[in-house]
């Protein structure tokens, strides 16, 4: 047997799939924007590694904001790639990395949840919590002695929102909508001289 609050998430994912259509808004894609990214390495007492920390900006579209509010569970993806540059032929792809981040609210308890690697956190109120979504700091995204001359490399990263966790019949009624699409460029960062391996 359902509890009330699933049985409210359920009637709204099928109400959706069966109208063909989400809440009435305004219909836009929204953009995240990349404000800060910097690459780094492991500093003392951490395991050896190449590490991103990036910040993004944007505004959550209000059918998401809705589904959210009824239980709908929404899944973030933070991309990496290394790629290194080869003059005789295409660039070769070293290292490509995914995070993602859950955000989810209890209708019950009223309180949001942000989760991501086995943790998790709660907040009071969506301000608190949405500043986990939008940045991350100390990802691994790579060996330490990976990068060798940082003028041979180009390393690029990415934010969305990914619909593909949504529930299957949300799938359907929101593919291709605006209004459920939030994502940034492929965005090149620089490659700092410290994170290269000199020996």
């Amino acid at each position: 047997m359902l509890i009330p609050e699933r049985k409210n998430v359920r009637r709204f994912v099928l109400a959706a799939a069966a109208a063909g259509t989400l809440l009435v808004s305004a219909a836009y894609a929204a953009e995240a924007t990349l404000m800060r990214a910097q690459l780094t390495r492991d500093e003392p007492g951490e395991s050896p590694g190449l590490f991103l920390a990036a910040s993004y900006e944007f505004d959550l579209p209000q059918p998401l904001r809705e589904a959210l509010q009824r239980g709908i569970a929404l899944y973030f993806r933070h991309d990496f790639q290394l790629r290194q540059e080869r003059w005789y032929w295409l660039d070769r792809t070293l290292e490509e990395r995914h995070f993602f981040v859950r955000l989810s609210y209890d209708p019950l308890t009223q309180r949001y949840r942000v989760s991501y690697g086995g943790l998790s956190q709660n907040f009071d109120t969506y301000e608190q919590a949405l500043p986990l979504v939008k940045n991350i700091r100390r990802w691994r995204v790579g060996p330490s002695d990976i990068i060798r001359d940082p003028n041979d490399y180009t390393a690029e990263v990415r934010f969305s929102l990914d619909t593909s966790k949504l529930p299957k019949p949300m799938q359907v009624t929101t593919a291709g909508a605006d209004e459920w699409t939030l994502t940034s460029e492929w965005t090149p960062i620089e490659i700092p001289p410290e994170v290269a391996e000199t020996e």
